[in-house]
């Protein structure tokens, strides 16, 4: 037989009777059909169950930080005859995201006005620590000379503001203070966190 009979003659596929009987109307098979459905309603349920996991994945991504809280800083009865700054650790416990870290920011506990206020130690010219000098009763940065008055007002250097107040409130008889960040080298007061 030669290729040239070969190609005269197509050989033209039988399809059994059972798959003709079971076409849909349109022409599709209705396995082709029931095979989508499945497959639809798989991934319908997939999503579904995946949702609640995804929220728990990124749910820390997308929460805010918790990181302004409210410390302990002592009895009030401590602060109510103080004369100078006193100067107190706090405990705080931050959480962003999946991240947790213990801090111990210093605060200086003063009297101003017949009221208990909470300074921060850190100097609002580019965030040194500044310790209280009882020689010269008054706050001097160390890193570039920034000076502050007991109440912690500006009163000479490079820092463009006074010593950041800090929220202060009194629970029972414990002063509690809610510790906050706030932009270096900036006149005005921005919390950061």
């Amino acid at each position: 037989m030669a290729d040239s009979d070969l190609e005269e003659h197509p050989v033209v596929a039988q399809t059994p009777a059972h798959q003709s009987a079971a076409a849909a109307p349109g022409g599709r098979p209705r396995r082709s059909f029931l095979g989508a459905l499945l497959g639809l309603a798989s991934s319908g349920m997939g999503a579904l169950l995946g949702i609640p996991v995804l929220r728990y994945i990124f749910y820390p991504l997308t929460a805010k930080s918790d990181d302004s809280a409210w410390a302990d800083a002592g009895s009030v009865a401590a602060f109510s005859t103080i004369g100078t700054p006193m100067r107190r650790v706090l405990d705080l416990e931050q959480r962003d995201g999946w991240q947790e870290t213990a801090s111990q920011p210093v605060v200086y506990i003063v009297r101003a006005g017949g009221q208990v206020k909470a300074l921060s130690a850190i100097c609002p010219h580019l965030g040194c620590t500044v310790p209280w000098d009882a020689g010269r009763q008054e706050f001097v940065c160390p890193c570039h000379g920034g000076v502050f008055s007991p109440d912690g007002t500006y009163r000479s250097g490079p820092p463009p503001r006074s010593l950041d107040a800090l929220e202060t409130k009194v629970v029972g008889d414990r002063l509690l203070v809610n510790y906050q960040y706030f932009r270096p080298d900036v006149p005005t007061k921005q919390a950061i966190s």
